[in-house]
């Protein structure tokens, strides 16, 4: 038992440390793994950190190449300023020597000249001078002058006066001449009138002559047939009487009219004129207007009233004499109108030779005005002038100062060089040059003091001018002045004729509103039809709109489409020229890293050694330039000098030796730093290797991208294809709406006119029944009247048996006859209102023309002559009630007959043919009127 025991325990024991040994490997193991993992994210960190290095060190290559390249150029410009400086100094002083001897040579002659030109002009004005002592008689020639300036000053206001005053009288001239003539134009037409109207009163007392002289009647018998006989002419004449007086008379007081407007036209200043001639001329154009039936109905009228025509007749003879009364007055007025005509046109001459005579004077004044001013501007110019000669002496004479004062400072210059110089042999030259120099500051000196003489004596003479100006000034303020006085009189004159016109406009104004409301009632029906059409195009601008509206929906979702395809491939085409040029960027980089380097180090070593060839070349010339100097030169000036030049070449070579160490610090700083980029070099080849596996896998994404954008391209040209059928489809589909549209609005406008015809045919049909209704009644009316004018004969027949009445009936036959003369005017008559109403039927049922297709208000100007019926419509009751009035025959009613009974000795086997004829043709017109019409 112990030694199984025993066994046992061993055998746990190795187990437990097989155990613990296998979780000792587990351990470490783990531990392991995680040191190589926390060694492989260091990696990753130290590679990050490294690429971030990189690029430092590339930036910082960059940045220290661009130093580089800005020192290499400072170093060259520095180089090129110092030679420039060098040669400009050297021609700076060669040119300073060169202008200081030439300016002092010009200078010099300039002066000699100007000392001889001032003594020319002091001798002229001395010259001058003597003349004017010696002259005392320009004094009172300037005097008088003066004095024929201010009167020619006068005589200009005076002059400018009488001019506005005749300006005033030619526009009243002017006004007076439109106004004679208008009235003169006026009076031709209105003597015109008088004239025809003097042959018709003329023509009618000649016909009333001949009435009256015809005969007197055998028996009192004979007189009541006479005056039976005479009833209708005596009507007609007193009836063209009474018309050719109301004429008369409107003539007489229109002459009167007038010739009250020709007095007041001779006081235009006084009161306007005043013509007021519209009710008379509205008058007139109502007698002129009245038609023929309404004559014809008051001569059936008065044909009843016999016994009234036989006392009318006894008064036509005063009336006639009364109307040769005036005749005779007319023609004396005639007279006076034409002697007025005449008075008018000679004062129209005269007024034309005043304005002759006032354009010439006119003329005159202005080419005085033109000499004044002339005169005045020379004046002007010469005080101008010598105020310029005054200014110029000043600036002369600071000039000469100045010129003084610099050269008593070269003067004292001199006096100190020679002082310096001591007993050198220049002495002498110096000292001639001093003197020299002194003397022509004496003579300066002496030009000085003329110039001043001059100068006090042209002040004298500017203050003379401007005394001379200033009484010009003055005497220009006046006449200023009194031109503003003149104004303000002309301004009232305006105010007066503006004041006048004003009332004359206001008479207008007067009959004007009379037109403008005959205006207006036409404008108001014109409006009615403008609403009317308005509203229809309104109707149609909104159909037109939303038409409009659907199409620029339409075209937005096009114009989407388009926009989302072109941004998709410009999405594709950023990205791939992206990824393109990000790989080149990175070869570039790399290689232009190196090549840089390598460059840089080359400059800088070149550089290195051209400064130090630089140095020494500089030391040896101020050598040699210091040897030459000390043996040519042996004056202390000049070794003053080329030690100052020593000193500033020395200073020079200071900065030039300080500026060279601390390049060649730079040089060793640059050194180190190359073998620093040297060793970033071999590092960024073994990066180069990684990229450019990288850029390999670039590159096959790259085919993969293009691969997917050829695909994309295929696809948005398939969506391209789509696009253009839909829009060809929308097209098609466009057109064929606006050809609905069009088809839709011309059945519109069939549809209105098919309503209009529609409408006007029922008015017509309305009309038609209100005819056929009338005429029926006319034709039992008609029927009547026969029936009781047959039964009259019968009864006239019977009664009246006796041969003396065939002279009655012989009588009444030729007063018949006469009626039926007018009948047979007013049946043709009726005949033309027919064939003018069927013209216009057949203008209305053409299809080509839309005269009936207006709104229902245009009113149809059927009879001209009828201002009454002008006014009526051709829609609805309206064109019935102007259908009756058109053809309304003035039938009697009743038991009135249409013409005057008949004799009682007329036989029923004698009947009136031409009458029946008359009425039977009357009768077929109307019928065959009515079949057309329903035709």
């Amino acid at each position: 038992i112990s030694a199984s025991t025993v066994q046992l325990h061993f055998c746990k024991r190795e187990e437990e440390d097989t155990f613990s040994f296998i979780i000792l490997c587990s351990n470490v193991h783990n531990h392991f793994v995680d040191n190589l993992y926390v060694g492989w994210e260091q990696a990753e960190v130290e590679a990050t950190a490294i690429k971030k290095l990189l690029e430092a060190a590339s930036h910082r290559n960059d940045y220290l190449e661009g130093q580089v390249s800005h020192l290499d150029k400072a170093l060259k410009e520095c180089v090129r300023q110092l030679r420039l400086v060098r040669e400009e100094q050297e021609e700076i002083i060669r040119d300073a020597l060169t202008k200081k001897s030439q300016e002092l040579e010009s200078e010099n002659s300039k002066l000699q000249n100007r000392i001889a030109e001032l003594k020319k002009q002091l001798a002229a004005t001395k010259s001058e001078a003597s003349t004017v002592s010696a002259q005392p008689d320009l004094q009172e020639k300037l005097q008088s002058i003066e004095k024929e300036n201010l009167d020619l000053k006068a005589k200009l206001l005076v002059q400018s006066k009488d001019l506005k005053i005749l300006s005033l009288e030619k526009d009243s001239s002017n006004q007076a001449a439109e106004t004679a003539s208008k009235q003169h134009l006026e009076s031709i037409k209105k003597i015109a009138r008088v004239e025809a109207e003097c042959r018709r009163l003329h023509h009618l007392v000649q016909k009333t002559a001949l009435v009256n002289d015809s005969g007197p009647p055998p028996s009192a018998e004979s007189l009541t047939d006479s005056h039976s006989d005479s009833a209708e002419c005596m009507v007609a004449v007193d009836s063209e009487l009474r018309n050719s007086d109301s004429w008369a008379s409107a003539l007489i007081t229109e002459l009167d009219q007038f010739r009250n407007a020709k007095a007041s036209a001779t006081n235009i200043m006084n009161r306007p004129v005043e013509i007021d001639l519209m009710d008379d001329f509205l008058e007139m154009e109502r007698l002129a207007a009245l038609p023929e039936s309404d004559q014809t109905s008051s001569t059936f009228d008065m044909e009843t009233d016999s016994d009234k025509a036989v006392t009318r007749n006894n008064s036509s003879k005063t009336e006639n004499e009364e109307l040769r009364r005036h005749v005779a007055d007319l023609h004396l007025r005639v007279e006076i109108v034409e002697s007025d005509k005449k008075e008018l046109e000679i004062a129209l001459i005269e007024a034309r030779n005043q304005l002759d005579i006032s354009c010439d004077a006119l003329v005159a004044a202005r080419n005085r005005l033109v000499e004044m001013q002339l005169q005045l501007d020379l004046a002007n110019d010469s005080k101008y002038a010598a105020l310029g000669d005054v200014d110029q002496l000043d600036s002369e004479k600071k000039a000469l100062e100045f010129q003084l004062e610099s050269k008593s400072v070269e003067a004292e210059e001199l006096h100190a060089i020679v002082a310096s110089l001591g007993e050198n042999a220049e002495k002498k030259e110096l000292e001639s040059q001093l003197e020299l120099v002194s003397a022509e500051a004496a003579e300066l000196r002496v030009t000085v003091a003329s110039l001043e003489e001059r100068i006090e004596t042209e002040t004298a003479l500017s203050v003379q001018h401007k005394e001379k100006s200033d009484a010009a000034c003055n005497a220009k303020e006046l006449l200023e002045t009194q031109l503003y006085s003149a104004n303000e009189e002309v301004q009232k004159l305006h105010g007066i004729i503006k004041s006048l016109e004003n009332q004359v406009e206001e008479e207008k104004a007067l009959r004007d509103e009379l037109t403008t409301q005959s205006l207006l009632k036409i404008e108001a029906a014109v409006e009615a039809v403008k609403e009317s059409l308005e509203a229809q195009l309104c109707s149609a601008n909104t159909e037109v709109e939303k038409l409009c509206g659907i199409i620029e929906a339409l075209e937005s979702e096009i114009e989407k489409e388009r926009t989302v395809h072109e941004e998709l491939s410009a999405q594709l085409d950023m990205k791939i020229e992206a990824e393109r040029t990000h790989s080149e960027a990175v070869k570039e980089s790399l290689e232009g890293q190196l090549c840089s380097a390598n460059s840089e180090v080359a400059k800088l070593r070149d550089i290195i050694k051209a400064l130090e060839n630089e140095v020494v070349e500089k030391e040896k010339a101020l050598h040699e330039k210091l040897a030459e100097a000390e043996k040519s030169l042996s004056v202390e000036s000049v070794k003053e000098s080329l030690e100052a030049e020593l000193q500033l070449v020395n200073s020079e070579v200071v900065k030039l030796r300080d500026m060279v160490t601390a390049l060649e610090h730079e040089v060793v700083k640059e050194k180190e730093f190359s073998d620093e980029l040297q060793l970033q070099l071999e590092a960024l080849e073994a990066i180069k290797r990684v990229l450019e596996s990288e850029v390999e896998s670039a590159h096959q994404d790259a085919r993969k991208l293009t691969e997917k954008v050829e695909l994309f391209e295929a696809k948005l040209q398939e969506q391209m294809l789509s696009a253009a059928e839909f829009i060809a489809k929308e097209e098609s589909v466009q057109s064929q709406r606006t050809a609905m549209e069009h088809q839709l609005e011309a059945s519109k406008a069939d549809v209105v006119k098919l309503t209009n015809m529609v409408s006007f045919l029922q008015g017509e049909v309305v009309q038609e029944r209100l005819l056929s209704e009338d005429y029926e009644q006319k034709c039992r009316k008609l029927e009547a009247q026969l029936s009781r004018d047959i039964r009259d004969a019968k009864l006239w027949r019977l009664a009246n048996s006796n041969g003396d009445l065939k002279t009655k009936q012989e009588k009444e036959l030729a007063s018949a006859a006469g009626k039926l003369a007018e009948c047979q005017k007013t049946i043709a008559s009726l005949g033309r209102q027919l064939k003018s109403l069927t013209e216009i039927d057949s203008v209305v049922l053409e299809p080509g023309l839309g005269l009936l297709l207006e709104p229902r208000d245009i009113a149809l100007d059927l009879r001209a002559s009828d201002p009454g019926l002008l006014k009526k419509r051709s829609t609805g009751s309206n064109f019935a009630v102007f259908a009756d009035e058109l053809y309304d025959l003035d039938l009697p009613d009743g038991d009135v007959g249409c013409f005057s009974p008949l004799p009682s000795m007329i036989r029923p086997s004698s009947p009136l043919p031409s009458e029946m004829s008359v009425f039977a043709g009357g009768l077929s017109s109307l019928s065959s009127y009515r079949g057309k019409r329903r035709k």
